[in-house]
């Protein structure tokens, strides 16, 4: 009896342990989509910023040939012209946390509809505006580690950083904090979770006008008081901190901090490429970390013009395309990468596969190549070897690490609006080779860019090469097998298609494909990012993969039991659409 009790209990630990480490998954792979949801919705408002950057630059460019050091127009044609190209380029830039709120705000709304971004721009501007100068961090912080400038007046250190009139002499403070790109996320969040809670609550018929998704708005309103006062107590420390981190790693000039900051970055920003948790880490580093130094006007000429007066900008994107003196080191590095290492990998690839695939799998891989050049989205091409040959993986994170570290080393600073592909590389050239000028020093200038993708890609291409040759590694075309039943189920359901099918357009045949593959029983959710697919299912374990993959796609990934991401390319809108109008019948 006693033995039986024993085992009962165990059996029951064993039960209640069994419930708890399901729980626990449960919990992790929610977490994990959650994160991923966060990195899809970041896309939005990154996607506003390659044409912008376009503008931007070759504007300033055309107002620095325009004016002299004074700042006197030279030529009143140039100088129009180029201020017109050049002022919508900058207003992504300087309206950054904004765009970050309504991106935020409307893709993490369930219904996506309009009245969300209302909300975040009513929320993001009254945290702003209760943390601007004057308000309540100086309210609490206003006499807290502070410094003098030269006629007594107290600055804090942890709102202000010093205007220097000379090397010894404090002119005054200039107020810094800024709750930037971190704000925007944080009141687009928020904007979501009480729209997707509030936009059904119902009032009495009395106050009934102000229910529904009026109401929201109004909760905003209410909630941006205790929210400012979160930031205006926790995030001047914060500041502090990063403006210290950034002013380390985000210099040229220390190369003791800077190459190992930049080189772990490159690589982990890689490595958590299949999980789309790169894009967290990214905006931080390209949008919110403090980028110190002086502004060099863009131009080709020997003789930059440099600002007197030290300033600091949040991330890296936007202290390039302001021009600092520091920016770019947390960039430059994905351009060997993105031009010449990835689209020789490609190549490898193809030289690799079977005689008999090999020119389906050129046309297929040699396609995402040009892309990965032109503008530097390589997620196609990443996803060709991500999960079929987790070890390029690892050697693409690596190199990419040393090619960062190189550059960084080189202190050649060049940065991109979106990716670091040829299209950027032109665009940021003349402020690139004003920054090197600026330093004095030739082995910083951009064309050096150009020498390092040749060797990126003569390194990818053999050492791609040989690790599968020497591995034996199945990437694409490459130790195809007979076919197996599964394989031939696949033959069938493919031939059902191009029989039923009356689709000419290819978006259109490669949907019914996914959904074939799928189900639409099976479909909960329908959205993409930059170049996935973002599916939740009822089940993710039941599909057809290999009909996934028959539909042209270049990976798929699972998290979890439900979600499902397919890596499609940068026309992934179309297919989403497709799919959906497939579903939805």
């Amino acid at each position: 009896m006693k033995d039986k009790s024993i085992h009962l209990t165990n059996e029951k630990k064993l039960k209640t342990k069994k419930v708890k480490d399901e729980n626990n998954s449960g919990s992790w792979n929610k977490f994990l989509t959650m994160l991923q949801e966060l990195g899809k919705v970041l896309q939005f408002p990154i996607a506003v910023l390659p044409f912008a950057a376009i503008l931007n630059r070759f504007g300033a460019l055309g107002i620095g040939y325009s004016t002299d050091a004074a700042g006197n127009i030279t030529n009143q044609v140039g100088y129009w012209i180029s201020l017109i190209i050049q002022k919508p380029g900058s207003i992504p830039f300087d309206n950054l946390p904004m765009l970050f709120a309504i991106g935020c705000a409307f893709g993490l709304a369930k219904d996506h509809r309009g009245e969300v971004a209302l909300v975040a721009v009513i929320f993001y501007l009254s945290v702003s505006a209760l943390t601007g100068e004057g308000t309540l961090p100086n309210m609490i912080y206003g006499k807290t580690l502070t410094f003098t400038d030269k006629d007594g007046i107290e600055w804090s250190k942890l709102l202000y950083v010093k205007v220097m009139q000379d090397k010894d002499v404090i002119k005054g403070g200039t107020y810094v904090l800024s709750t930037g790109v971190l704000g925007g996320i944080v009141t687009g969040c928020l904007s979501a979770y009480f729209y997707n809670r509030l936009k059904e609550i119902k009032l009495p018929t009395a106050l009934s006008f102000f229910g529904g998704r009026r109401f929201v708005p109004m909760v905003a309103l209410a909630a941006s008081i205790p929210t400012a006062f979160a930031f205006a107590i926790i995030w001047p420390w914060i500041q502090l901190g990063l403006i210290s981190f950034g002013t380390a790693v985000a210099n040229p000039d220390n190369p003791a901090v800077a190459i190992p900051g930049t080189t772990a970055y490159a690589v982990l920003n890689r490595l958590l490429l299949p999980f789309g948790l790169h894009q967290i880490m990214n905006t931080f580093f390209w949008f919110q970390m403090p980028v110190t130094g002086n502004v060099v006007s863009p131009g080709f000429g020997s003789n930059p013009v440099i600002g007197s007066e030290t300033i600091t900008v949040m991330g890296d994107i936007n202290a390039f395309s302001k021009g600092i003196s520091t920016s770019g080191l947390f960039q430059s590095g994905f351009f060997p990468i993105m031009m010449g290492g990835l689209p020789m990998a490609a190549v490898a690839m193809i030289m690799t596969s079977d005689k008999a695939n090999r020119k389906e799998i050129a046309g297929f891989l040699g396609g995402v190549a040009g892309v990965s050049f032109l503008s530097g989205i390589t997620e196609p091409l990443e996803f060709s070897f991500v999960f079929i040959a987790p070890v390029l993986l690892g050697i693409h994170a690596g190199l990419t690490g040393i090619f960062m570290a190189i550059t960084s080393a080189m202190k050649v600073q060049i940065g991109f609006g979106f990716s670091a592909g040829f299209i950027d590389y032109a665009a940021s050239l003349p402020q690139s080779w004003a920054l090197a000028n600026a330093r004095d020093s030739i082995i910083s200038n951009p064309l050096w860019v150009l020498v390092l993708t040749a060797g990126a890609g003569a390194t990818y291409y053999f050492v791609f090469y040989f690790t599968i040759k020497g591995m034996n590694l199945s990437t694409p075309g490459r130790n195809v097998e007979v076919a197996s039943n599964n394989q031939v189920n696949t033959a069938s359901k493919l031939s059902t298609i191009k029989e039923n099918s009356s689709k000419t357009d290819k978006y259109e045949v490669m949907a019914e494909k996914i959904v074939q593959a799928i189900g639409k029983e099976n479909f909960v959710s329908i959205d993409n990012c930059a170049t996935r697919l973002r599916l939740i299912l009822k089940d993710n374990n039941k599909i057809d993969d290999a009909l996934i993959k028959s539909a042209g796609t270049y990976g798929i990934k699972r998290l979890g039991n439900e979600s499902l991401q397919i890596v499609i390319g940068p026309d992934v809108e179309h297919v989403a659409n497709s799919v959906r109008k497939i579903v939805e019948k």
